[in-house]
């Protein structure tokens, strides 16, 4: 399930994006340049978060 401030790709443009707005199907991102577009959420896909390394 994504939600805000979940990092995600999609194809129609190289670079992370970061979710900062949800409305049903629709999502709005934008990337740390500024960049915003609105999304399907079946277009998108997210990025893992970095795991803790093993102790």
């Amino acid at each position: 399930m994504l939600k805000i401030g979940d990092v995600v790709v999609t194809m129609s443009h190289p670079g992370p994006f970061t979710i900062v707005d949800i409305k049903g199907d629709a999502l709005t991102i934008v990337t740390a340049q500024g960049l915003q577009k609105v999304v399907r959420s079946a277009n998108v896909r997210a990025l893992e978060k970095a795991k803790p390394a093993p102790s």
